[in-house]
């Protein structure tokens, strides 16, 4: 291929996705008009990285578990798996309402108690569309047919997986109510070995997230789990805790210190210092407290940088400069060489920007002088040194009593995670919180009955 050639090719090519990327950018500014002026702060993400979340339900609501925190209706294990031609209708509202990239978890009841190719024909799908999936599961399928999650790799390109394991799970093999947090890591190594082994025996990418309810009986434990998914970065880079939310079956209350600032609290205690409670905003900050980090590892020690420090202008205003100028240009999933790339380029055309970032990061460089030292040297001697993103988040969903009071209708109108029903998104708070998806069980259980006959 001549150059000439390659440069009218790589043009087409770069011409298509600038067109895509402008109408992503309208799909962002739509967001960002539709928060309240309030929030719109620095911090933002909703709006200028991403329009939103999304999920999938009613794919099979059944569980194998009895979780005592659980959003599932009463009548969730009488129904049936969700038709493709309904799962495929879902997905493609997320992809319209999400746009391109979007992220979307792939979850109901327990998703895995479905075939392995009826699951991947999902995920295949999601893919297919230009949605990024991620598989929800407890993960006991999992271990119980050890090629389930390899098939959906290696046959079905799924690149994400969000594992939730928790005190509250009733059901699962080796597991009592009463136990302490700590009491499940062997369960927790286990999926980290499974994880690990998937991923060596397929070579493909693999990421995971690792999910929990906290109840009053657990929160204390927090800093145990957060300090075991700092030990295990290799398989897990997000970790997520949700405080109970008194819907569905639920049978655990929630207490009123149960609150995102006591759960952060905890989280703080787990990495051994406070931690920006505002690094990063994604829709209301009530709903969720969101930290991305850097975890540079080496001998024995983890040490975290915040990507947005506590009162560190320099900090707010690089990340929201990055935001505005660069996201576009950044993917999570491509790893550091890659990333480097897409930036060179765009960094090349605003030398005043580039100089800048320089300047920045000397400056971060000298905050991290107390070790720098000793990294460096780890380092040139080829001893191990790691370097690996990790994102907490704190998730608090409404109970129904919060949904009709100001706080209540102030968070659904900037609500980033939403499901789509019918021909609109509606809110996972009001999806659980009103009854909804009781009433959608109800009526696929009619259906079925109808069919049936």
């Amino acid at each position: 291929m001549s150059m000439l050639a390659w440069f009218r090719g790589w043009n087409v090519h770069f011409s298509a996705r600038s067109a895509a990327h402008r109408l992503q950018q309208q799909r962002y500014l739509e967001k960002w008009k539709e928060l309240p002026e309030h929030l719109r702060t620095p911090q933002q993400v909703a709006g200028i990285r991403a329009v939103a979340c999304g999920a999938t339900h009613s794919l099979m609501e059944k569980c194998n578990f009895a979780c005592t925190s659980c959003y599932l209706s009463e009548s969730a294990n009488h129904t049936r798996p969700l038709p493709f031609e309904e799962a495929k209708s879902q997905l493609e509202a997320l992809r319209r309402y999400l746009g391109p990239g979007g992220k979307v978890q792939v979850t109901s009841g327990e998703v895995t108690l479905l075939p392995v190719d009826e699951l991947g024909r999902i995920v295949a799908y999601a893919r297919k569309i230009g949605l990024d999936p991620m598989v929800m599961t407890n993960g006991q399928r999992l271990l119980q047919i050890p090629e389930y999650l390899p098939t959906l790799v290696v046959k079905y390109g799924l690149e994400k997986l969000g594992l939730h394991i928790d005190t509250t799970q009733k059901g699962r093999p080796g597991m009592r109510l009463g136990l302490r947090e700590e009491a499940l890591h062997p369960i927790r190594d286990r999926f980290a070995r499974l994880l690990e082994e998937v991923k060596k025996q397929t070579r493909r990418r693999l990421h995971a997230a690792h999910t929990v309810t906290v109840t009053p009986h657990n929160l204390d434990d927090i800093p145990q789990v957060v300090r075991w998914v700092l030990d295990h970065l290799d398989t897990f880079r997000l970790i997520s805790f949700l405080p109970v939310a008194e819907v569905g079956r639920t049978q655990d209350r929630r207490s009123p210190d149960l609150i995102l600032e006591r759960v952060w609290e905890k989280v703080c205690a787990g990495v051994g210092h406070p931690l920006n409670r505002h690094a990063m905003h994604f829709g209301h900050p009530q709903c969720n407290i969101t930290a991305p980090l850097l975890v540079v590892s080496f001998g024995r020690c983890h040490h975290l940088v915040e990507v947005v420090r506590a009162d560190h202008q320099w900090d707010l205003r690089t990340f929201q400069r990055a935001l505005w100028e660069f996201s576009a240009y950044a993917d999570l999933d491509a790893g550091l060489v890659r990333n480097f790339l897409k930036f060179f380029w765009p960094l090349l055309r605003h030398p005043g920007v580039l100089a800048e970032f320089i300047a920045y990061g000397c400056y971060r460089l000298w905050s991290l002088r107390s070790w720098l030292g000793s990294f460096l040297l780890h380092l040139a001697t080829g001893r191990p040194v790691q370097v690996r993103p990790l994102l907490i988040v704190v998730h608090q969903f409404m109970s129904p009593h919060e949904l009709d009071t100001p706080l209540g209708r102030e968070r659904l109108a900037a609500c980033v995670f939403k499901v789509p029903v019918g021909n609109s998104m509606v809110s996972m708070c009001q999806m659980n919180g009103t009854g909804l998806r009781r009433a959608l069980n109800l009526q696929q259980l009619n259906g079925s009955a109808r069919a049936g006959r």
